[in-house]
């Protein structure tokens, strides 16, 4: 006798009906995905997708952070090349002033004070943005010390 099998869906069960003897057999494989299985999968991928976009914008500004940091450090070198180039010494105070750099303005503040050696002085270069409003970020933050030219120059700044 030759059995006659029907794939059918029956009560949201997919499987094989044998006709002649009217039974189910369910051992078959679905298909196709459930809704549920589809739905897990996107919620996967679109948290992955929004994790890796998040990594790219953190690593794009460490990138613009770091360019900053280095034009910082070369205004700050430029003006501690200048110090020493004039063969002044400084004299103790505060003067800021302004640089430009590959196009970005950034503003310096310098401020002299004495060692315990009178023939040097202490001389920091702290760069940050022109336009940053926040004081207190620097970019760069250099410190040199100046010797007392011996060849009768005058003390301060002023050319």
């Amino acid at each position: 006798m030759a059995t006659h099998l029907v794939m059918c869906r029956c009560d949201a069960k997919v499987g094989i009906r044998h006709m002649d003897t009217n039974r189910f057999d369910s051992t078959a494989r679905s298909l196709g995905f459930t809704l549920i299985e589809v739905l897990i999968a996107l919620a996967i991928i679109s948290i992955a997708l929004a994790t890796a976009m998040r990594a790219t914008a953190m690593a794009t500004t460490t990138a613009e952070e770091s360019i900053m940091r280095t034009y910082a450090t070369w205004v700050a070198q430029n003006r501690a090349a200048e110090l020493t180039a004039r063969r002044l010494f400084p004299s103790v105070g505060v003067e800021t002033g302004s640089s430009d750099m590959a196009g970005i303005s950034f503003r310096w503040t310098t401020t002299t004070n004495e060692t315990p050696n009178v023939d040097f002085r202490k001389v920091e270069i702290s760069v940050a943005r022109r336009d940053d409003n926040d004081a207190k970020r620097k970019f760069a933050t250099l410190t040199v010390y100046v010797p007392r030219p011996n060849d009768g120059t005058t003390t301060g700044l002023q050319p």
